[in-house]
């Protein structure tokens, strides 16, 4: 689990921090482009000794926050136990599951700009699109595709399968694996208590 944490950290901040290249035309992947834009822009313009002290900048969070759904990548993550949990206790996992998120993220913040984002397609399904990238740099290239809603005319990313490994399906499987040990609100109280 702590493993999966890092990797997925390291591999979603490393997309942030790539300079977006070759960006296809749909609307899904013009959203997404334009906040990865912004996002590499703000860190640019940030130490990187600051983000390693002292966290993201308000403005980048902001940005995360704008094009990320945590509420739907919880409720997908903990699957057929989302019901389980009272009106209360939800919003208690998003915010815990939305901190633990962050915080894997921003320990993995690298400085590095020399890779490029290639949007390679965008497959759109009625209010649902899958946004395919490739990470290109240093000779290597991984596939990173962003699965994504529409809210209000806004796409927010609710899932990415990097290298053929979907975060939702993840974590999902990990919490099965803790709530068949003890319950679904334990493992609530597990997560408030690592939040912290």
């Amino acid at each position: 689990m702590k493993y999966f944490n890092k990797l997925a950290g390291i591999l979603l901040f490393s997309t942030f921090l790539l300079v977006p290249y070759n960006a296809a035309a749909g609307e899904a992947t013009t959203q997404l482009s334009t906040t990865i834009d912004e996002f590499v822009k703000i860190l640019i313009n940030t130490p990187v000794d600051q983000l390693r002290a002292s966290g993201l900048p308000e403005r980048a969070m902001a940005l995360i926050y704008s094009r990320f759904d945590f509420s739907e990548m919880t409720k997908r993550s903990l699957g057929r136990h989302w019901q389980a949990l009272d009106q209360s206790e939800q919003r208690e996992f998003v915010e815990a599951f939305t901190q633990r998120l962050l915080r894997a993220y921003g320990r993995s913040v690298r400085a590095s700009g020399d890779e490029k984002i290639q949007y390679e397609r965008e497959v759109l399904d009625g209010k649902n699109a899958s946004v395919e990238t490739k990470v290109v740099g240093s000779g290597d290239e991984f596939p990173i595709d962003y699965q994504l809603h529409e809210i209000d005319g806004q796409w927010k990313v609710y899932d990415m399968v990097i290298d053929k490994v979907s975060i939702v399906n993840n974590y999902r499987a990990q919490f099965e694996r803790v709530i068949a040990k003890s319950s679904v609100k334990e493992l609530l109280q597990k997560m408030k208590q690592q939040d912290s």
